[in-house]
């Protein structure tokens, strides 16, 4: 396997790297950080409040996390075995500009957040899988612009959907867990 087809199937584990911290300091830091996040941040509160992402645990944020999983994993093992870059490039796009979003939300928040450590070590590998992407692939900087913006639409997209499922698992955990 040479190396471009390495980093590009190693971009799902990448991907679940980071996700890992999220997972698991989700909830004890959105829990330790709500009163702050309101003071600071109104309208955000507002609408996590509506979009009830305050009462989603660990495991359905694992659930949502799953769903984009899914996606990512599912895009790269087309390219390999397709050999058509266009999909991969664009969930490898989206989530190298989703590393970049936490890493201004830390900038922003000045504090920790769930995401930042793995956010800064992972995108060594972005910038590393990049460079040796438009080496080894011909491919105009106009087209990876064009997959760039498909991947972040559809990533934009998906998140809805992914914290449905979340939701849906919540109202499912409660009725045959807790409400018993």
């Amino acid at each position: 396997m040479t190396e471009i087809k390495i980093l590009i199937a190693l971009l799902p584990v990448i991907f679940m790297v980071h996700d890992f911290e999220e997972i698991i300091m989700f909830k004890p830091w959105l829990t330790k950080n709500s009163l702050e996040i309101k003071r600071r941040f109104p309208k955000l509160d507002t609408f996590l409040t509506k979009k009830r992402i305050y009462s989603i645990s660990s495991s359905g944020f694992a659930v949502a996390v799953l769903h984009e999983f899914i996606l990512i994993s599912a895009v790269t093992y087309l390219f390999l075995l397709y050999d058509n870059y266009n999909w991969w490039f664009a969930a490898f796009s989206a989530y190298s500009i989703h590393l970049l979003v936490h890493i201004g939300q830390w900038i922003l928040w000045r504090k920790y957040i769930p995401a930042i450590l793995t956010s800064i070590v992972t995108l060594t590998y972005c910038i590393y899988t990049l460079c040796v992407f438009t080496k080894t692939i011909q491919v105009s900087f106009e087209t990876m612009l064009l997959w760039t913006l498909i991947g972040l639409v559809i990533t934009l997209l998906s998140f809805p959907s992914s914290f449905y499922l979340a939701l849906k698992f919540e109202k499912w955990r409660g009725d045959v867990y807790v409400n018993k």
